[in-house]
């Protein structure tokens, strides 16, 4: 049997959508946290420690995942249009 090299780009594509989908998600929980964190009656050194260092430093990872993943979507579909193009 032949080993098999390459992709169906259909799965490759329907990866990209996923990689989008959680991005998305990780940035609706940036947003809800955000949205929770300035609704919230909390004032004075903690809440600004807390805000300053501890939320921005997750907020900043969760952002940068998010991206991270867009990029790999991104980079899944154009993987899998290249296949279409080297298998026409």
């Amino acid at each position: 049997m032949a080993e098999y090299l390459g992709q169906n780009p259909d799965e490759v594509r329907e990866l990209a959508t996923l990689f989008d989908t959680k991005a998305s998600d990780l940035e609706g929980v940036v947003s809800a946290i955000n949205s929770k964190l300035n609704a919230t009656t909390w004032v004075g050194n903690d809440r600004n420690r807390f805000q300053n260092d501890t939320w921005s430093t997750i907020q900043n990872s969760l952002n940068q995942i998010a991206q991270t993943l867009r990029d790999a979507g991104t980079t899944a579909r154009n993987n899998a249009s290249e296949q279409e193009s080297a298998s026409a």
